[in-house]
């Protein structure tokens, strides 16, 4: 007698490799696009946006004009926000680019300027303690 065989299951096992092989490829595609991309610029993390499942760091950066972007991470993590990191982005789509979150920066007042970034000042009220209008700073 011949044995049955069970299409499915080697169906089941097809569909997982593919998958695998799939996620594989995909990650090292990811790591390729990142290579590629020539551009330097300095970028501004702002603020987190909240998808689905997802957690969005936003940042913006200048080029020509101020390019907003955002990038995915893993959890709400606040000592991101606020500071500057590298930015790689496509020479000729600068809207395809990448926050290098291991690389923050420290720049001077000169390079932001160049970079497209100003100071500006903003008055916030002190209500408890002096009751004054404290002046501050902040590049945007």
């Amino acid at each position: 007698m011949a044995k049955e065989i069970n299409w499915k299951a080697i169906v089941f096992f097809i569909l997982i490799g593919l998958l695998g092989l799939s996620i594989y490829y995909h990650k090292d595609d990811y790591s390729n696009r990142r290579k590629s991309f020539k551009g330097e610029a300095i970028g501004l993390s702002t603020r987190f946006k909240y998808g689905r499942k997802v957690t969005y760091l936003q940042y913006y950066f200048y080029l020509d004009k101020k390019i907003i972007s955002k990038i995915s991470v893993e959890k709400y993590d606040p000592t991101l926000l606020n500071k500057f990191y590298k930015v790689k982005y496509h020479l000729n789509k600068p809207e395809e680019n990448d926050l290098i979150l291991e690389e923050e920066l420290q720049p001077d007042s000169i390079t932001l300027v160049k970079a497209g970034f100003t100071k500006t000042k903003y008055y916030f009220y002190d209500a408890g303690v002096t009751c004054k209008y404290i002046e501050k700073s902040k590049w945007k």
